[in-house]
């Protein structure tokens, strides 16, 4: 008998050829081009709404709370247009301040004129801080991961709920102090249990997920939508009062119905019930006009299309 012998461990008996060896080139992931060259780009690394959010820098970059901005930010102390970032021809990047209300600051001093910005260097605008990099295609194939994993619903497409929640507490806000109607919708679809039952959940998921990206097609650029959870969404549309909303709402309905799904050539023919309420802030006090009450309005909403039989919105 041998005593000096030791049986080996997991780790020191691994072999790769144990393991189906390694990959060729040709047999796997092969980058068709490496990318070497950087560009200026931007990463949201603190917001309450919009951690995560990213851009190259493509020509002028304006920054701030206007929606026609090119990187828009969803914080009350931004300015509509904030600051501009402007490439020059010897490969800087240049942050100027836009006359802003709150002012702009980079390594925590305040901007002043125009100032070339370093790799790394973070932005402060309001209660937002803004990462400013070189990055390359890989690093930008990262952080989109990144935000996906963190700000979408993967079944769906649809923002995550966290991120939902954020929007709709900035968009109450705006509209609190613009004075503007705000309408929520909730919705639940009608059918995925039987689905489920016939078909397995496979099927249900398959339903879910479609009709999440109906509810975004018809909604486009006027409103913003997420899974609430299951197979129930929820919607807020800013600037609508609840007569336009109910529009939407029937349009969100109609696409549903006439949709046919179709998943391993099995038809699946789901419906979806809304209940839709609005508050416009010109005329309520912030009392009544309360988040909260809003969406518990829109629920009651929906029982009450649920208990119209389904398939139809409620208001």
């Amino acid at each position: 008998m041998n005593l000096n012998y030791k049986e080996p461990s997991k780790m020191q008996s691994y072999s790769p050829a144990l393991d189906g060896g390694t990959l060729r080139d040709d047999e796997g992931f092969t980058p068709t081009q490496v990318p070497v060259s950087k560009r200026g780009f931007l990463t949201v690394i603190r917001s309450r709404a919009d951690i995560g959010v990213h851009s190259f820098l493509q020509g002028i970059t304006i920054i701030g709370r206007s929606p026609a901005c090119s990187f828009t930010l969803h914080d009350h102390k931004v300015s509509g247009r904030h600051a501009a970032i402007t490439p020059t021809t010897s490969g800087e990047f240049v942050l100027e301040d836009l006359g802003s209300t709150n002012g702009t600051k980079v390594g925590g001093f305040a901007v002043v004129g125009p100032q070339s910005l370093s790799d790394g260097e973070k932005i402060i605008m309001g209660e937002t801080v803004i990462r400013f990099s070189l990055a390359d295609e890989f690093d930008v194939d990262f952080h989109s991961e990144v935000a996906t994993l963190v700000g979408t619903d993967p079944l769906t497409g649809l923002p995550s709920k966290r991120r939902f929640d954020e929007s709709l507490d900035f968009a109450i806000q705006n509209a609190t102090r613009n004075k503007m109607p705000l309408t929520v919708l909730m919705m639940d679809m009608d059918g995925v249990k039987q689905i489920n039952d016939t078909h397995g959940h496979l099927y249900g998921a398959h339903v879910i997920g479609e009709t999440g990206k109906s509810i975004s097609t018809v909604l486009g650029r006027y409103g913003e939508a997420c899974r609430f959870g299951g197979d129930e969404f929820s919607a807020f549309l800013p600037g609508y009062d609840l007569a336009s909303a109910c529009t939407i709402a029937e349009n969100i309905r109609e696409s549903v119905q006439t949709a046919g799904f179709q998943k391993d050539g099995i038809a699946l023919r789901p419906t979806i019930s809304i209940g839709v309420a609005s508050v416009d802030f010109a005329s309520q006090n912030s009392e009544t006009a309360s988040l909260l009450s809003l969406i518990t309005k829109a629920d009651e909403a929906l029982y009450r299309a649920k208990a119209a039989g389904k398939n139809c919105v409620a208001r």
